[in-house]
């Protein structure tokens, strides 16, 4: 079974996928001073949560330790700053800054301090002012997003922070806005699961993050919304960098939409994606820096989330 040998492997993935990620935060390829590796600000993001992530799993100090070198307190101010920048939030609000509260539950969790609550407290701020001005046709549009500005990633990362945080109103924000935008019903001839399952040239899986954010945020019961039989192969020859990292993406909506779901083979065929795509290092540390900058940190999001099932 997929499932069992992935939990019993989880420690060993980690530190398999872990290389590439330190390697590419030591580099400064932004102005941010914080998160100036991995090619992009949101990588960078998702590098730092990489380190605690992995450090709270396997106990390994060297993690945490790495993370230290970005994510010091002194520079938390400097950070807000660059955040507050129009271009920055443009290119990172929803995705990256969603990406952020991920980030600072990690690092609390892993360190029992709190030190970047901040960051979050301020990503949190525009993600929310991006929700409350959507009208109907450019929440349509982020729903169906199978790039950064996805509207279920967004919705999924605001309910895992309100429970994190015990926010009764910012949760019930996330599904009011949900309500509004994702139970719509032209959307399921927009995004059947279907075609989360074939070829693509993107990396985000937006009709299972659909699914998966009717049931996180919703609690809706979505089994009949998913086939009998319904299986997503590992995508093999992907054609673009960010269709490398689909793999690890719609793993992540398999994830937690099993949860909700309570479809075992959901579970198992998460596990299947990160087992595969965690053999293919041609796609994400041996390959070019536009691969090794982000995709191994994806999957050590999905080993992570595993871990609360």
């Amino acid at each position: 079974m997929s499932w069992e040998t992935m939990t019993q492997r989880r420690e060993e993935l980690l530190h398999t996928l872990a290389p590439p990620i330190l390697s590419g935060l030591g580099n400064a390829d932004t102005p941010s001073p914080i998160f100036h590796g991995c090619s992009d600000w949101h990588s960078a993001v998702h590098g730092v949560y990489s380190l605690y992530a992995v450090y709270r799993r396997t106990g390994d100090d060297l993690y945490v330790e790495a993370a230290r070198q970005h994510a010091r307190a002194e520079l938390v101010e400097a950070e807000l700053e660059y955040m507050r920048g129009e271009q920055l939030e443009a290119e990172e609000n929803p995705y990256g800054f969603a990406w952020i509260l991920a980030l600072v539950r990690a690092q609390e969790l892993a360190t029992a301090t709190n030190e970047l609550r901040p960051l979050a407290d301020y990503a949190l701020e525009r993600i929310v002012a991006l929700l409350n001005g959507l009208d109907e046709e450019r929440g349509f549009e982020l729903a169906v997003c199978d790039a950064h500005p996805n509207l279920s990633w967004a919705l999924v990362h605001l309910a895992l922070w309100a429970r994190y945080v015990g926010d009764d109103a910012l949760l019930e924000f996330a599904r009011d806005t949900a309500r509004r935008h994702l139970q719509a019903a032209r959307l399921d001839e927009a995004l059947p699961v279907a075609a989360d399952a074939g070829d693509v040239e993107e990396f985000m899986a937006p009709a299972l993050m659909r699914l998966a954010a009717l049931g996180e945020v919703l609690g809706e019961d979505v089994r009949t919304r998913v086939p009998t039989g319904f299986d997503v192969q590992p995508l093999e020859h992907p054609t673009t960098v960010h269709a490398a990292g689909v793999g690890f993406f719609r793993a992540f909506a398999l994830l937690h939409l099993s949860r909700t779901a309570g479809l075992g083979r959901l579970r198992e065929n998460a596990a299947r994606l990160v087992l595969r795509q965690v053999e293919r290092t041609d796609l994400w540390r041996s390959g070019d820096y536009d691969h090794r900058h982000w995709i191994a940190q994806i999957g050590v999001r999905v080993i992570d989330d595993s871990y609360d099932d």
